[in-house]
């Protein structure tokens, strides 16, 4: 699938130009494929590539084990890289040490094994770039347990970032790091990596993504889409990721096969799938989005981000700043101006809403519909 060329391009662009990437990604845009084609271009062009996903992880010496693991699982370059990486923590462990460097995690402190693990990658002749995915979940659950030290340890990073420049990383997550950086005050340690944003599908793209799909037998029946049908289907979607638009073009069963070939779907069509799909049957699908204001957000900021959702939810055109204020302070009666803007952004930041003439409204569609049937009260 080569809807995402220009981003590849722009990210091997700036990892090449010696700079490190903070990419805000909402779920279900597809980073994680994103990073592992971008992955693929630099190892065709000699970079050595290490992949980390650290969701579910809870320790820095949990990141770092798996650091040294990615690094025994690829080639030449990386074998070299273990070999001076061995001889710069013979220089710091006390005692025996048997050379694997995995055994060297909790003999000597955090700071001291990540340097000499970063420093080792850097000193090889090839260019190096970290992929992190879902950093922010993993810096949310080590807040959570050692504030102090995490912090810490995120300005250490940033300190190797600036020291080894041949290393480039690449940080990404299902939660915005802006949120977990405005929620601890880290924004400073973050503040040399590049912006980079991710968005859905234009509908360019999500029109040439559905024909791809039905041309390759990749949905159970094959359609086509003419003007009206596709910019009905956009509207109702909303959130062109994907995952959804995957998820609505295999509900998709146009009634009228008299066409030779793939039929023409219409709107009675269309909208037929996205009824199937607010069936109980396939609230799963839509798990994922409550699940992460749950786990990913203190109690009474979740509440309060349930309760704009609800505001939100109520209408197709959404709601205002200042109506939603005048509602929350009944029940929230601390809550100022500048905290809802920052719980608003947030919810922005992570797909859910989008700010349009002056309201705040949900940027899918068929997740408003959702969120009025399942979750509002």
């Amino acid at each position: 699938m080569a809807h995402r060329d220009l981003e590849v391009a722009e990210i091997r662009r700036l990892l090449t130009a010696g700079t490190s990437i903070q990419m805000l990604a909402p779920r279900r845009v597809g980073k994680t494929w994103l990073m592992h084609e971008v992955e693929a271009e630099l190892q065709s062009q000699g970079w050595l590539t290490i992949f980390s996903d650290v969701e579910g992880m809870r320790t820095e010496d949990e990141f770092l084990r798996d650091l040294c693991k990615k690094i025994e699982d690829i080639g030449s370059v990386a074998q070299r890289a273990r070999g001076q990486l061995v001889q710069r923590l013979q220089q710091l462990v006390t005692g025996d040490f048997d050379g694997n460097p995995i055994n060297a995690i909790g003999r000597i402190d955090v700071k001291g094994f990540s340097e000499a693990l970063v420093a080792s990658l850097d000193a090889q002749q090839a260019n190096v770039v970290i992929f992190v995915d879902e950093i922010a979940l993993f810096l949310s659950a080590r807040l959570a347990a050692d504030p102090a030290a995490t912090l810490d340890f995120l300005y250490h990073l940033r300190r190797l970032r600036q020291a080894y420049p041949r290393v480039r990383w690449l940080l990404t997550g299902s939660i915005g790091l802006d949120v977990v950086a405005r929620r601890a005050n880290l924004a400073g340690a973050l503040v040399d990596l590049e912006i980079f944003p991710l968005e859905p599908f234009s509908k360019v793209e999500a029109r040439a993504y559905l024909a791809e799909l039905c041309q390759n037998g990749k949905v159970r029946w094959p359609f086509s889409l003419d003007d009206a049908g596709f910019d009905h289907l956009a509207e109702q979607l909303g959130w062109l990721s994907p995952f959804y638009l995957k998820l609505i073009a295999d509900r998709i069963n146009p009634v009228n096969t008299e066409k030779i070939g793939s039929p023409i779907a219409t709107v009675g069509d269309i909208d037929r799938a996205f009824d199937q799909l607010l069936a109980p049957a396939f609230r799963g699908s839509f798990a994922a989005w409550e699940e992460h204001i749950r786990k990913n957000f203190p109690k009474g900021e979740s509440d309060l981000l349930h309760a704009i959702l609800e505001n939100c939810c109520a209408h197709p055109e959404g709601e205002t700043t200042a109506t939603m204020q005048a509602r929350l302070v009944q029940k929230y009666p601390v809550l100022t101006l500048r905290d809802l803007m920052d719980l608003l952004t947030a919810l922005a930041n992570d797909g859910f809403l989008s700010e349009i003439g002056g309201r705040w409204c949900f940027r899918s569609g068929l997740l408003r519909r959702y969120w009025v049937k399942y979750i509002s009260s």
